[in-house]
């Protein structure tokens, strides 16, 4: 049988790209933002693998469209030195942020079209790190506080350490800038793994209750409503399955599957008798008391403000850069489609929701149904500013689009 055996050069290039994909991947899932601004430690990183592999990128069709997104964000950045020069620094921030997500989905892709590589282990650990983090913030939010302020310095207690002073009415927010973000995120990553990954009822069963924990600890009036969401087209795609005769009732016991249903089966042991107290606690009360009283009025209010002060033929090919203007000032549009098209314009707002939102003829309707969740959160938030979710949800979309993932997975 001929052997095929790779020289010294190949294997250093296989290594490169091995150390750098993982490295990502790690960075975005667990690791901090960077002490003194809001990037991941794996930033220069990137562009170090760009310079190294932008040849064999100038043959993709996506990275192609990247260049023109780039094109246009860096003539709205240059824009914005003239128009609002007391925001350069953000401005800049927000582009080499942009350009960072972008490049952890063309290091994914590159490297899952080549080399195996086991999602669905790493989001567990994920989900898993989130809850016991959200275990700390129910048992004493003091003691959260001095965790996160340790481990990352830019997260948004951080930032406002100051106003949280005295205060433990904070929502979790994991180690993130925004609680909102990590119920949409969670959201995702358990549908992914539910419609995506070969899970078993136990693993499906844990990644529920955890979900439903962190919505509780996040207070995510838009994460409830994803998960409500979720739940209803999760049914409606099992039904039509079933109904097609595709349905395939699969029970698969496996070392990390049973390990989680015992942890499960332990929880609701626990869990259970604690559940009318857990509701008068004050981490319950001011979930639901947040949910009484929030409406999606501010919302809309906010969006019919923009429609009416901006003249989007302005937003035709190139917008005023990250930092949203609105009449001259400073302002939040609380919807991630607004923010695009006033920052870079409505060109590379449609090539950026190509490139993330599509769904990939390689890829079924019920393997994409997850990046709904990131859809509904984009639209009534911002997230793009969490980089961090940025990086998972490029990971995820990756994972969804590759033909050698693919493959493997349903192997």
């Amino acid at each position: 049988m001929k052997e095929i055996i790779k020289n010294p050069s190949e294997n250093r290039t296989d290594s490169f790209d091995k150390f750098v994909f993982y490295a990502c991947v790690i960075d975005t899932l667990f690791l901090p933002y960077f002490w003194l601004i809001s990037v991941p430690y794996t930033m220069p990183l990137t562009f170090y693998w760009l310079l190294r592999r932008y040849k064999k990128l100038n043959e993709s069709k996506e990275y192609k469209l990247f260049l023109i997104i780039f094109i246009f964000m860096s003539i709205s950045t240059m824009f914005s030195f003239i128009l609002a020069p007391q925001y350069i620094y953000k401005n800049l921030v927000y582009l080499i942020q942009f350009t960072t997500m972008f490049l952890y989905y063309f290091i994914f892709v590159y490297y899952l079209n080549q080399f195996d590589f086991k999602g669905k282990n790493f989001l567990i650990v994920f989900i898993v790190s989130v809850v016991l983090l959200a275990v700390f913030y129910n048992i004493d939010k003091s003691f959260y506080h001095k965790v996160v302020l340790f481990w990352n310095h830019r997260s948004g207690i951080s930032i406002n350490e100051l106003s949280y002073a005295n205060f433990v009415g904070y929502r979790y927010s994991f180690i993130w800038m925004d609680a909102n973000n990590i119920g949409y995120m969670m959201n995702a990553i358990v549908l992914y793994l539910w419609c995506n990954e070969k899970t078993s009822f136990f693993t499906k069963t844990f990644s529920l209750l955890s979900l439903l924990f962190v919505l509780i600890s996040c207070m995510s009036n838009g994460g409830f409503l994803v998960f409500i969401f979720n739940i209803i087209v999760f049914i409606i795609v099992e039904l039509v399955q079933l109904l097609k005769g595709k349905y395939k009732l699969k029970f698969r016991i496996t070392p990390t599957s049973l390990f989680l249903f015992l942890i499960t089966v332990l929880s609701l042991l626990y869990i259970i008798p604690q559940i009318p107290k857990y509701l008068e606690t004050g981490v319950a009360l001011e979930a639901l008391e947040r949910i009484d009283r929030n409406s999606g009025d501010s919302r809309i209010r906010i969006w019919q403000f923009i429609i009416q002060k901006v003249n989007f033929l302005e937003y035709i090919f190139w917008g005023k850069g990250g930092v949203t203007l609105v009449d001259g000032s400073k302002f939040s549009p609380h919807n991630g489609h607004f923010y695009w098209i006033l920052g870079y314009g409505f060109i590379s707002y449609v090539l950026f929701m190509y490139l993330i939102f599509r769904k990939r003829k390689r890829t079924g309707l019920k393997q994409y149904i997850w990046v709904l969740s990131i859809l509904i959160g984009f639209t009534v938030n911002i997230l793009l500013g969490e980089i961090k979710m940025m990086g998972i949800v490029m990971l995820l979309v990756a994972c969804s689009s590759s033909q050698k993932y693919l493959e493997a997975r349903d192997s």
